[in-house]
């Protein structure tokens, strides 16, 4: 059955869109949006441009644009007086802490959902590995793409380089130091709470999916639904797995090699673990 050619016009516009729209704004007008935002109140471009020290006709221009973007809103109040009424302006964009905030909670209570054990661990690392398999595929670079054309596997340290890009987008904000990635910070955390522990067994599952496995320009076990792929080693490919030991003293830690864990299938945590120095998400989305 065919879906309604009306039934798009019917959806709510993506919140994404506001937020794009507001990371691709210039510095002059973030900073006309940051003032209207702090302002506590709709103001007046008069106000504005005496706060920020600008022509009226730029703030103006700055407003209109804002407005246009769906990130101010626009209202004509009235002043009692003869002429055009007073047009007042107010934020109405998203504010992008509030809204990772939001899903950083839904976060929180699918985990908890999966209960623990080991039972727990595997759906966790089940769920990563369907997150990456829904995501559109990213070209390979071409050093790494004629280094999986030249042999069946790649090395480690090739691997390991290949994630720097994708991590560094998603705001993990990668070291590599020519033997493990050093992940400095999260946007699965908040500054209230440390990530929780089968949120990590998620990513370890995405970046296995995503990157452990030779080129093959797609996903490579859409089949794989159980979570029952988490081998030190690729069945017949020799291919690593990539473990994430989370909370380290300088910040999680993403491995080529099987994971270490303990008696309850956990890996270990370092006993530095307590201080652990990432950024949480509050401080990435504010930059």
């Amino acid at each position: 059955m065919s879906a309604s050619p009306t039934a798009g016009a019917l959806l709510p516009r993506s919140a994404w869109t506001d937020l794009s729209a507001r990371a691709e704004l210039s510095p002059a007008r973030r900073r006309v949006l940051a003032a209207v935002e702090e302002s506590g109140r709709s103001v007046t471009a008069a106000q504005l441009a005496r706060s920020l020290e600008l022509h009226h006709n730029t703030v103006r221009e700055h407003l209109d644009a804002l407005v246009e973007a769906g990130l101010v809103a626009v209202s004509a109040v009235p002043t009692g007086r003869r002429g055009r009424p007073a047009l007042r302006y107010a934020p109405a964009g998203p504010d992008p802490a509030q809204v990772v905030g939001s899903y950083l909670s839904l976060l929180d209570a699918i985990v908890e959902q999966l209960g623990d054990g080991e039972q727990a661990r595997r759906r966790a690392e089940a769920i990563g590995r369907r997150w990456a398999q829904l995501l559109p595929d990213e070209p390979a670079a071409p050093t790494a793409q004629a280094a999986a054309s030249a042999a069946s596997t790649a090395t480690s340290t090739t691997r390991l380089t290949a994630m720097l890009p994708h991590l560094s987008h998603m705001g993990f904000a990668p070291e590599f130091d020519g033997e493990q990635i050093t992940l400095k910070a999260c946007p699965l955390m908040t500054a209230s709470r440390p990530p929780h522990r089968l949120v990590c067994r998620m990513h370890e599952g995405f970046l296995n999916e995503r990157f452990a496995r030779p080129h093959t320009g797609g996903p490579a076990s859409a089949d794989r639904a159980d979570g029952g792929a988490a081998d030190a080693v690729e069945a017949g490919t020799g291919a690593p797995t990539f473990s994430v030991i989370p909370l380290c003293a300088d910040g999680c830690h993403v491995m080529a090699r099987a994971a270490t864990t303990t008696p309850t299938g956990e890996p270990p945590v370092p006993q530095a673990a307590a201080s652990a120095e990432h950024r949480p998400v509050e401080t990435v989305a504010s930059r």
